[in-house]
């Protein structure tokens, strides 16, 4: 039996209702739903209300909310607080280290917390440094995924979540010498490296000529390493986020000569501390651009947290966090259906679900609301950026398309803008054992539903 077309609502600019090509896809795999922003009832409609595993567009839902609740100017703030005095250069007392859960917290970051501390006349910790975690409670989990346990889209999020918890390896050819560095210097992981000096070879990605063996601890580099290799770098997830944290802190506290801290334990700073130095983070809009341009699920999920633990879940922050999210659907009059199952907000979930009608919904409330502009932008742009950059080329930028991938699911979720400014929402989704090859068709029914949409207005014969 060939699955090729099935009937669908299906009528643009008067054209007659029309049968769309599922190209291959079986008719009970994928759900569909397409509407113009401007207005006018759905365009395609394709078991619009059953539920299906959304993977990484279920990140569309976190993000609307976010922006609603939050404002794009929302920023996360991150502390250093003591209670002790400071005596000559050394501070007298514990450190506390109020993590704010800021999702794109780096070392960088990291390095001008500490420089500020370093303005303030402070070069030795006599105290400890301690781990203020008030800001989660509970985080929520991804289950299921334990096979994919130490590679960095699985990392949990944290108050204290730095770099994504990934150190990077950089690896150099001096003279006839190859060697690999890790930065951070972390004083609980050991690198390991029988790296020998390779040819004159072109050098795209290091990994093509070294293995690299992880297990969070132990770090083992082997191969030959080409001229051309000299620099270039490869992340590692290791550790566990207190370890990383601390290490982390005691690694760039040490690169500007400072001292301490004794030891790193986790601690709630008392009322009568002061703050020494603080680091306040770029704006919300640039977070949910590497999340959803890169599909970033620590920090989707850390953003979901963010909404909990705003609405006070200091508590249970994932369940504060999905009533939050449930709110605002009802408060924009999105129906909030029992198929609506949450777990993280990410789409990293085996458990999440989602209908093609409610996420095509929230694209049109986010098109149609005041930070339209920072909702669209943060999509990846088809053949352009992100996770669209090689996919799309026909169409170009005028395709911005939320990716969602997991075993047996394959997501496209966002927006197509006619030569006449005129936008369709477009949800596409399939679910089931043939998801994985099914990328060409997916990405074909969704080229089909943007050329049918005001088609006349993008002829190249059309005339004005």
């Amino acid at each position: 039996m060939k699955y090729a077309l099935v009937a669908l609502i299906l009528v643009g600019l008067g054209a007659k209702a029309s049968a769309l090509d599922l190209h291959g896809l079986k008719p009970d795999e994928v759900a569909v739903w397409a509407a113009p922003v401007e207005g006018g009832p759905p365009l395609a409609s394709h078991r619009a209300d059953e539920p299906v595993n959304p993977a990484s567009t279920m990140k569309l839902l976190t993000g609307w909310a976010a922006l609603n609740r939050l404002g794009p100017d929302y920023r996360w703030k991150t502390a250093l607080l003591s209670a002790a005095p400071v005596e000559g250069g050394a501070l007298k007392g514990d450190l506390y280290w109020l993590g704010g859960g800021d999702p794109r917290f780096d070392n960088g970051n990291l390095l001008s917390l500490l420089y500020s501390l370093r303005l303030r006349g402070i070069r030795q910790l006599d105290g400890r440094l301690l781990l203020d975690k008030r800001a989660f409670g509970k985080v929520g989990g991804a289950d299921d995924f334990d096979d994919d346990a130490g590679r960095a889209f699985v990392v949990a999020p944290d108050t204290h979540l730095v770099n994504l918890k990934v150190a990077w390896l950089t690896f150099y050819r001096d003279g006839q010498s190859a060697r690999v560095v890790l930065d951070p210097p972390l004083a609980g992981v050991e690198v390991r490296s029988e790296l020998k000096p390779g040819g004159a070879e072109p050098c795209p990605d290091v990994r093509r000529f070294v293995s690299i063996v992880n297990n969070g601890r132990h770090v083992s580099v082997a191969g030959s390493l080409p001229q051309a290799c000299d620099g270039q770098r490869a992340y590692v997830n290791v550790l566990e986020h207190d370890e990383f944290a601390g290490q982390d802190f005691a690694a760039l506290w040490q690169a500007l000569g400072g001292v301490g801290p004794l030891r790193v334990e986790r601690g709630t700073a008392p009322a009568g501390a002061r703050e020494l130095a603080t680091w306040q983070s770029q704006p919300l809009s640039v977070a949910l651009a590497d999340i959803n341009k890169y599909s970033n699920n620590t920090m989707a999920r850390t953003l979901f947290l963010t909404l909990g633990r705003e609405a006070g879940g200091e508590d249970d922050t994932a369940a504060a966090a999905e009533r939050v999210l449930r709110d605002e659907l009802r408060h924009r009059g999105i129906a909030d259906a029992d198929a609506l199952q949450l777990e993280n907000g990410s789409g990293l979930s085996r458990r999440e679900r989602v209908t093609a009608r409610l996420l095509g919904e929230v694209l049109l409330d986010a098109a149609r609301g005041p930070f339209a502009g920072e909702f669209i932008a943060s999509l990846p742009i088809a053949a352009t950026d992100g996770t669209l950059k090689k996919r799309f080329a026909d169409l170009g930028p005028r395709l911005r398309m939320k990716t969602g991938t997991l075993d047996d699911v394959k997501a496209l979720a966002g927006y197509w803008q006619a030569a006449d400014g005129r936008r369709l929402a477009i949800v596409a989704i399939v679910n089931g054992p043939r998801a994985k090859s099914s990328g060409p068709a997916l990405d074909a029914l969704v080229s089909d539903l943007a050329l049918s949409f005001n088609t006349a207005a993008m002829r190249p014969s059309a005339k004005p």
